[in-house]
């Protein structure tokens, strides 16, 4: 069993920002956490695959999100914040297990 956690970071720009996983992020996706640099900001979380198809969303997320799944991934995927409450930086991390 191979571990791989895939980190990335971005700010918000008038409640939104978009960011691209990398091409080798593949296996089954076993834990999303989304860290914004405010506690109490608010915001809406959408990841789509390559098809432009969302696979997993969660609205109205209030400060850190931590959430276990089981969502199969291969190629690149597109995590969205959207409606954040603050223009900030947000910090995701995607566990796979391959």
């Amino acid at each position: 069993m191979i571990i791989h956690s895939e980190y990335i970071s971005g700010t918000t720009a008038t409640g939104a920002l978009s960011l691209n996983t990398q091409a080798t992020l593949m296996g089954v996706v076993r834990e999303i956490i989304v860290i914004p640099a405010t506690a109490s900001t608010i915001y809406n979380l959408t990841i789509t695959n390559d098809n432009s198809i969302p696979v997993f969303s969660s609205a109205s997320i209030t400060g850190n999100f931590i959430e276990e799944v089981a969502l199969p991934f291969r190629g690149i995927y597109t995590v969205a914040i959207s409606s954040a409450t603050r223009d900030e930086l947000f910090k995701i991390t995607i566990v796979t297990v391959e």
